[in-house]
């Protein structure tokens, strides 16, 4: 982590601002301030260029501090490196690539729950049909709590094959269940559990939340690499002028 709390409270209070005055400019809370002068946290590299421009400072002047004796520009050069070094342990050398294989896995699955959950809510039975329900045929099961073929005779007597997620367990081929089949003989509906439907409803909600996370995570170290870029520059140049 960049400490910069100390240099960001100082140019801030030859600025003639306050904390809060300073957190109205750059559009944040004076919490936020007030952890970035303590050292708790650190500004993105958007508002690392908002606070210079505020200030009117050089990025390196607060990354930094003013530099006046080559020891001191020396001892610039060797900070910047182990910043460099610590943000680039930190993430590792694949992390990004891992963290954009891991993105687009939870995407995929997001995808597939979502499926299910739409399957789940346009098949399922809401009101009570009992009167109406017909025993329909298992024509064929493809895994025990995924899905089957099930077969019955539109008002036409024409065969009609459906494949319907289940949640019965221990349905074989032949057997027979008890579905409602629709005004229009054209759509099978199923009596799902509410356990089925809460669990898919969950899943899809947590594989969303961790996708946006890793979304998040990925925009994060991207910032960080401007950043190390910058900084990198920035011990290039105090190094020429050395």
């Amino acid at each position: 982590m960049l400490h910069i709390g100390a240099r960001l409270q100082e140019y801030r209070r030859s600025a003639g601002l306050n904390q809060e005055e300073f957190a109205e400019k750059l559009g944040v809370s004076r919490q936020a301030v007030s952890k970035w002068e303590l050292d708790k946290a650190y500004p993105d590299l958007d508002r690392l260029v908002c606070i210079c421009e505020i200030l009117n400072i050089h990025m390196d002047e607060l990354i930094y501090g003013k530099q006046e004796e080559t020891g001191g520009e020396e001892a610039a050069v060797n900070d910047s490196v182990n910043n460099i070094l610590y943000m680039k342990n930190i993430r590792g050398a694949h992390r990004l690539a891992r963290l954009k294989l891991i993105f687009y896995v939870l995407a995929a699955f997001c995808i597939f729950c979502f499926v299910v959950l739409t399957v789940l809510l346009v098949r399922n039975e809401w009101v009570d049909h009992a009167e109406k329900n017909e025993y329909i045929r298992v024509e064929k099961v493809y895994q025990q709590y995924t899905k089957a073929d099930l077969c019955y005779f539109d008002e036409n007597g024409r065969k009609v094959m459906n494949t319907v997620w289940l949640d019965i367990p221990g349905i074989r081929d032949g057997d027979y269940i008890e579905c409602y089949v629709g005004t229009d003989r054209d759509t099978l509906f199923l009596n799902y559990k509410a356990g089925t439907i809460i669990t898919s409803a969950i899943m899809t909600a947590l594989f969303i939340a961790l996708l946006i996370l890793t979304g998040l995570e990925i925009q994060r170290i991207r910032k960080e690499d401007k950043l190390r870029i910058i900084l990198k520059d920035t011990e290039d140049e105090t190094a020429a002028e050395i």
